[in-house]
């Protein structure tokens, strides 16, 4: 997966200013959403890698906190970061697989699972946000399993018989970007 979808000075702008790059990342899950009902998948892939990319500055950008009131809200900012980024991920993930790069899809699933791994020490005394980045490990490892064994089924069901096996997988990609789609809208 190539890491490097927003321009470098943005990137670092963005890094430096986590609230203007919350703004961003809801601008492009808009954007992203509105490109794949509008049936432009390959725009709405490039939106999503922009997005999971804004996600991804957003959980790992330090942050400063001082007061209770600020913890509180820092919390909620970290649940939301943390869905985002996973919803970001997962339905990344469901473009490519209906894009028929399964293998891409694999791959972006298994980063988001080791930059939540990388991310899960920051918060590990919040047991709230643990068990939430756990529940999202847990989501992505199963996506992951998925992808392997419909992948495994396709091929199984290409050597038996061609058509069934694509249009089998395709209806369960379109599933699957249908609940990603519906945890996007969650997060707004």
């Amino acid at each position: 997966m190539n890491t490097q979808h927003l321009c470098p000075v943005y990137t670092k702008w963005l890094q430096l200013n986590p609230i203007d790059a919350r703004k961003h990342r809801h601008f492009l899950q808009d954007s992203m959403q509105k490109a794949r009902l509008q049936g432009q998948l390959d725009k709405a892939c490039t939106l999503a890698y922009q997005t999971l990319e804004a996600a991804k500055l957003v959980l790992t950008a330090l942050q400063n906190v001082s007061n209770q009131n600020v913890l509180n809200h820092k919390d909620n900012s970290v649940r939301e970061d943390i869905i985002s980024y996973s919803a970001a991920g997962m339905y990344l993930s469901s473009l490519l697989h209906c894009s028929d790069n399964s293998q891409e899809a694999h791959n972006v699933l298994q980063q988001c699972q080791q930059q939540l791994i990388a991310v899960l020490p920051l918060h590990a005394t919040n047991h709230t946000i643990l068990a939430l980045i756990k529940t999202a490990m847990h989501a992505f490892e199963q996506s992951s399993l998925l992808l392997v064994n419909n992948k495994l089924a396709n091929n199984g069901a290409v050597n038996g018989n061609s058509d069934s096996g694509h249009s089998v997988g395709s209806s369960s990609a379109s599933k699957r970007i249908h609940r990603a789609n519906n945890r996007l809208s969650l997060v707004h």
